[in-house]
């Protein structure tokens, strides 16, 4: 059977449910409404929605089939008129069943308990999940290098590290991201200090002092302001003008979320991602690995000012720790760090503010919310999937980000981790190359070059001032009526590398114009020949 694509949305009284189903019977169409489940079936398509309200079928429910749109037109009445059904564009989400709804567990896999340990590390663990003031950074302790597997094939990385096999070959393909020689073998200790001496062979002082003094092409970049950025304003002056009028403001909290936030294409891809249940084994790892990637994709569009170039795909890939080197983070302070040297070492533009900017583009987005970052990582997976190599990123990392995005991340956990973002503050020394020594050098080398640039600037000033002797007399020099030719005692031998420039001296417009006015004039008196002066006379 074929999952259809469709829409959601809803009023105070009615749920409307848009169908696109071509191609099919108007005397084939069923539907079934029992409860909080809305069921559809025309062969070849089956959909079934689980609301997180109830619905009825009554007088006020009607369906409708436009035949040549192939959209099919349901409204469902709900069962307490006024009720607001959350998270109706998610649509991953409306696909569950009632069990995996309740269990808040994604469709498709049997729901599996987590049990925590007798220690009670979990148990705290938990708890520091699930409150908003989520500390970001507990420390934890990597397992030891002996108990990791390293049998090739053994190795996990991907989303929560569920994954291994697929970069396998990786080498026999034009994977220019991937930098862990052995992905399949290699422990998560060897590939992190594997990340680091990659990224200290990259990064390059000149390019670094140059991108600091010669900042012309990257402070517009630094002055952009991203559309999240524009957004999280947006949603700010709207809450400030709604704070004027109480009762506005409660209407705002219960309106719900527009469905047009997803464009056609997003709501397709949203249909199109795997069924699986996410039994995570790491939560705070996964929410790290989550900024890893927002920053790069960040960092990408503030560079290209939000349009994506041919090149997004690998300056993306190469930014990013969690997809370059199968790295999996700790700390939140780990994340940055990294983030900040892979910035400063690969991409185009190798700048701290522009770093610093990424940064907060990120906080941004962590404001929006999961549908902000849901959004965010459709985009990613369209980038990918679109590249013959890098697609399988999409597999290891973005289709399950997509997934747990709408199923299982937390309101109240993103919007503890914009608050660190937003007030996270890194030192230049905690990089680990000389950041500020390079800059002061670049500095110096700069006001050296602009001082010697103004010493041997001096004289050809001088050379041009008001000041200087007058200038000396043009080696030939118009004498006499510039319609005759030279008196015959004129030193010819000396003039003869001058009489090539009479034409070009004759031909300029006073003279003309006195030849014009001569000719003109019938009355003029004719010259005596003994009194005429020649017409070039050299001057030596």
């Amino acid at each position: 059977m074929i999952t259809p694509r469709f829409s959601v949305r809803q009023d105070d009284a009615s749920v409307y449910v848009t169908i696109h189903a071509p191609h099919v019977r108007a005397q084939t169409i069923e539907f079934d409404v029992d409860d909080d489940q809305f069921k559809f079936f025309a062969s070849p398509y089956y959909l079934r929605l689980t609301f997180p309200g109830k619905i009825v079928e009554d007088q006020a429910s009607t369906a409708s089939f436009d035949a040549a749109t192939g959209d099919i037109a349901v409204t469902l009445s709900k069962q307490t008129p006024g009720e607001e059904f959350a998270n109706l564009d998610l649509l991953t989400s409306l696909l569950a069943t009632r069990r995996e709804r309740d269990a808040g567990e994604q469709p498709g896999r049997p729901v599996i308990e987590e049990m925590t340990d007798g220690d009670g590390v979990e148990a705290a663990l938990q708890q520091a999940y699930v409150d908003e003031d989520f500390d970001w950074e507990i420390p934890q302790t990597l397992a030891a290098a002996g108990d990791e597997p390293v049998l090739a094939g053994s190795a996990t990385y991907g989303f929560d590290q569920q994954y291994s096999g697929y970069l396998a070959h990786v080498h026999g393909t034009a994977n220019e991201i991937n930098e862990v020689a052995d992905p399949e073998r290699m422990t998560a200790e060897e590939r992190r200090r594997n990340r680091i001496a990659c990224e200290d062979a990259k990064f390059d002082e000149d390019y670094y002092m140059d991108n600091y003094i010669n900042d012309e092409d990257i402070r517009p970049l630094i002055q952009h302001q991203s559309q999240a950025q524009q957004a999280l304003r947006q949603q700010r002056a709207h809450q400030q003008d709604s704070a004027v009028d109480q009762l506005a403001e409660q209407l705002d909290q219960t309106l719900p979320a527009d469905n047009s936030d997803f464009t056609d294409a997003e709501k397709q891809t949203m249909l199109d991602l795997p069924r699986k249940t996410h039994i995570i084994s790491n939560k705070q790892a996964v929410y790290l690995g989550l900024v890893d990637i927002l920053f790069a994709y960040a960092l990408d569009l503030r560079i290209n000012l939000d349009e994506p170039s041919v090149e997004s795909a690998w300056s993306i890939g190469a930014v990013s720790s969690s997809l370059s080197n199968l790295e999996q983070f700790a700390t939140l302070r780990s994340v940055v760090v990294a983030c900040f040297r892979r910035a400063l070492a690969y991409p185009l533009y190798r700048n701290w503010e522009l770093c610093e900017r990424a940064l907060e583009d990120v906080s941004a987005m962590c404001k929006l919310g999961r549908r902000a970052l849901l959004k965010a990582m459709l985009g990613l997976k369209r980038l990918f999937d679109k590249h013959d190599v890098y697609y399988v990123y999409s597999k290891l990392y973005l289709d399950d980000y997509c997934v747990w995005l709408q199923t299982a991340a937390s309101d109240k956990v993103v919007r503890s981790l914009a608050r660190k973002l937003h007030h996270f503050e890194l030192d230049k020394d905690e990089i680990g190359w000389n950041l500020d020594a390079y800059e002061d050098l670049a500095l110096m080398t700069s006001e050296s070059d602009a001082g010697e640039s103004e010493c041997g600037g001096e004289p050809e000033q001088h050379a041009f001032s008001d000041t200087t002797e007058p200038d000396p007399k043009p080696l030939i020099q118009v004498i006499g009526d510039p319609g005759t030719s030279a008196a015959p005692g004129s030193n010819a031998q000396n003039s003869a590398h001058a009489a090539t420039d009479l034409e070009s001296v004759s031909s300029t417009p006073a003279l003309s114009d006195l030849l014009a006015l001569e000719q003109a004039d019938p009355t003029s008196q004719p010259r005596t020949q003994s009194k005429k002066k020649p017409l070039i006379e050299i001057i030596e």
